[in-house]
């Protein structure tokens, strides 16, 4: 008699466990995908969309509408090529490829706010560096100007570039701003008086006015501005409707705002009901 012998059933392969392959499959919905990127911003404090797009098998447009969405709804900060996580400062590096283009038009329109024979503050950052280079440019009918700042950037981008009194502010170093901070800054600050102030916001709104993600930068903020007559913010469209870590002044407590022709509606209405002048660039 012929016994047929059983013969095993053959087994599937299965690879060893891939962390990368298993978070590439489970992005498949835009919630997952939301975890997933929030795991990034912890683990590593940063995330730039061409480098999930490949970890994650998924295009840049569908990251970038996520990052979208997830920085309206507070969960990040989005910024250029990626995102932050909420509360950190954004190097200055960063900041400057952002809304680029609105920020040269608002320099631009800032620096025709200047009169001869006045002393200025610029703020450090990088819209107050668009006005250096505007300044740069030329100022019409002024031949005399005083221009103070504590931005290590913008005092070397206008020295020996115009034929104004250029003083730099010293201090600690804020790498972030690439400015000036602490007591030896206030300090310096306290020698000054000025008649226009440009200072620079990382969130504004009609509620809780002008805010900042930094204290010590914005210790000087306040130095400079009760030494002031006039302030002017220059600050983007973008930043409207955003709150920054730390309050600088409310809303009403600056005399002008020059920003771009995107602002909103909401944003000039607040402007004219609480008696801020509102320069609008570019338009």
């Amino acid at each position: 008699m012929t016994r047929n012998a059983s013969r095993p059933t053959p087994q599937a392969f299965e690879p060893p466990s891939d962390p990368s392959r298993q978070e590439a499959l489970q992005a498949t919905t835009a919630e997952h995908r939301h975890m997933l990127i929030l795991k990034v911003l912890a683990q590593e404090g940063a995330c730039r969309v061409s480098d999930m797009a490949r970890r994650f098998t998924l295009s840049e447009m569908t990251l970038r509408r996520d990052l979208q969405e997830m920085h309206d709804a507070g969960l990040l900060k989005r910024v250029h090529g990626g995102a932050l996580p909420i509360g950190r400062d954004t190097e200055f590096g960063v900041r400057i490829q952002e809304g680029s283009s609105q920020k040269q038009q608002i320099g631009t329109a800032a620096a025709g706010l200047i009169q001869d024979g006045w002393s200025i503050y610029l703020d450090a950052g990088t819209t107050s560096m668009e006005v250096a280079r505007a300044i740069q440019q030329g100022l019409k009918n002024v031949k005399r100007l005083a221009i103070v700042t504590n931005g290590i950037n913008i005092a070397a981008e206008l020295v020996g570039r115009t034929p104004y009194d250029i003083y730099a502010i010293g201090g600690e170093i804020y790498a972030a701003g690439v400015s000036a901070v602490g007591p030896m800054t206030l300090a310096q600050v306290a020698n000054f008086h000025f008649d226009l102030f440009f200072m620079g916001a990382r969130g504004v709104d009609a509620e809780v006015g002008w805010t900042n993600t930094n204290h010590l930068e914005t210790q000087v903020k306040h130095a400079v501005m009760e030494r002031s007559r006039q302030v002017c913010a220059i600050v983007d469209s973008n930043k409207w409707g955003q709150r920054a870590l730390v309050s600088v002044v409310p809303f009403g407590a600056v005399t002008h705002w020059v920003s771009d022709a995107r602002l909103p509606q909401a944003a000039r209405d607040a402007a004219s009901a609480q008696g801020v002048e509102l320069v609008i660039a570019g338009g």
